[in-house]
């Protein structure tokens, strides 16, 4: 499923709740060119300790290859920020495909 829609709903929004700016933040992290590898990995961990279920649920997830965030490439965070932002969409009430 295509999130950008939600995201540009959040950009408009005038007030955010935790949830949502967490949404916006983590699709931003993924849209940003180019690629900023190290920010994109301070999200990963902030998604990760804030909401530890959605962290447990990726993991279990049989695309996820298990091992250190310092080991992770660029399509790791990708991958791992993509599945954040599905996982968060679906707690704010919308649908995922996955």
């Amino acid at each position: 499923m295509d999130y950008s829609l939600l995201i540009e709903c959040l950009r408009q929004k005038q007030s955010l709740t935790d949830l949502e700016k967490d949404i916006l933040d983590t699709g931003n992290e993924l849209q940003k060119t180019p690629f900023d590898y190290r920010s994109a990995q301070m999200q990963v961990m902030k998604n990760d300790a804030k909401y530890p279920t959605v962290s447990t649920e990726i993991a279990a997830l049989p695309t996820t290859v298990p091992k250190p965030i310092e080991q992770f490439t660029e399509a790791d965070i990708r991958y791992n920020l993509t599945m954040q932002l599905v996982a968060l969409a679906v707690k704010e009430g919308w649908q995922s495909n996955f």
